[in-house]
Formats: structure tokens, sequence, C-alpha cells
């Protein structure tokens, strides 16, 4: 076999191999890329799953005190443990361990409507803060426009959806 064959067949090898890899590599990417929206959108069901069990343990804490935590009145809200529902036993999950900064954003129980008679928390998703969460009871939530928004929401392209 002469030279030029030899170096003509390795010339092939050598370029079935670079594009052997790219596929591979291609492949990879295309697969970190799912796997990165799996476990988003998980977190996001997560999330929901606990905002939900959050909300009823603000309408549990309503209905046997006559209101909500406060924000500035005893017993206060407090965005890291989720006291008083903790403490209370109203709540006993783990919905700040999916969150940014693994709490809740904030939180207010407004008194136009008498003191401590609505609440809202803004929560946002911990791996992507494009994700954000409304729990409320409430029109006076930020991210609620100054409408009356009652349950959880989530906040996603700009958009703020009832779950």
């Amino acid at each position: 076999m002469g030279k030029s064959r030899k170096l003509r067949r390795f010339g092939r090898s050598l370029l079935d191999l670079l594009l052997l890899a790219a596929i591979v590599y291609g492949g990879w990417g295309v697969a970190q890329s799912a796997l990165s929206s799996a476990d988003r959108d998980a977190d996001i069901r997560v999330v929901l799953m606990e905002a939900r069990a959050v909300y009823e343990a603000f309408e549990k804490y309503r209905e046997r005190n006559g209101e909500y935590p406060g924000t500035y009145t005893e017993p206060r809200f407090d965005p890291v443990t989720l006291d008083p529902f903790r403490k209370r036993g109203y709540y006993d999950g783990f919905l700040t361990i999916k969150l940014r900064g693994q709490q809740v954003d904030a939180y207010d129980s407004p008194d136009d409507r008498g003191i401590n008679q609505e609440f809202w928390a803004e929560l946002t998703l911990g791996d992507d803060p494009s994700i954000r969460f409304l729990i409320a009871k409430s029109d006076d939530a930020p991210m609620g426009g100054g409408k009356w928004r009652e349950g959880v929401f989530i906040w996603r392209r700009g958009v703020l959806e009832p779950v």
C-alpha cells in the first residue's frame, strides 16, 4: 500500500472520529438540557405542593386565631422557619429548601381590611430566579398587580397564573 493511500485512509479515520465526537458532544448537550429542565420542573411541582400546604396553614391559623400571623405584631411570620406554623403544628413541610436563600422573599399582613385580616408571601425558586410564586389572600401583593388574589400562583414569563 502506498504512502498516499495510507494518508487518505488515516485522514478519513480522523474525520470519522471528529464527526463521532461532534455527535456525542451534541447529544450530551441535549441530554444535559433535558435533565436540567426535568430537575427544574420537579422543583416547581414540589414548591407548588408545599405552597398549597402553607396556604392551608394560613387558613387554619386564621380559623383558630381570628387573624393571620403579623408582619409587625406578635406572633410574627418568620420567612425562614415559617413560624408560628411549625411551632403550632399547622405545617411541617420543607418549602424553604427549594427557595432562593432557603426562605420566603417577602411577607406582609396588610391592615387595610383590619389588622392581620389578609396576607401575601412571595417566593423565588432557588435554581431559577425567573420562576416566582405568590401565596396570598390579599389585594396588596406586589406581584398581584392590585387585584384580589386568593390561593397559590406561579409567575413565569411575565405572567401570574393561579395553580
